[in-house]
């Protein structure tokens, strides 16, 4: 593509060079009241959540969209955990 975007991963110089860019980093709330479920993936989650917390409304929601969406519902919740997987798998980014 002639704009410097890359047909694969769609960011911009990616696999041009090899590498990917380096990113800022937001350190996990070490202290917070928010409650983890234990379960597949959430080691991955806590940190995730942990980061969040500096925003403890915005955390609450999106763990509660977590859990609706990941333990109830037709499709069995380890299926829902391996397409998690794959698509991060599929999109070169770590689960």
């Amino acid at each position: 593509m002639g704009n410097g975007v890359t047909k694969r991963s769609g960011y911009p110089d990616r696999e041009r060079r090899g590498k990917l860019k380096s990113m800022s980093r937001i350190p996990p709330v070490e202290n917070s009241d928010l409650s983890l479920q234990e379960g597949p993936g959430t080691t991955t989650m806590a940190t995730l959540f942990r980061v969040m917390a500096h925003r403890p409304d915005v955390a609450r929601h999106s763990m509660q969209l977590l859990e609706t969406t990941m333990r109830t519902g037709t499709v069995d919740p380890k299926l829902k955990e391996l397409l998690a997987i794959r698509v991060s798998q599929v999109n070169h980014c770590y689960y």
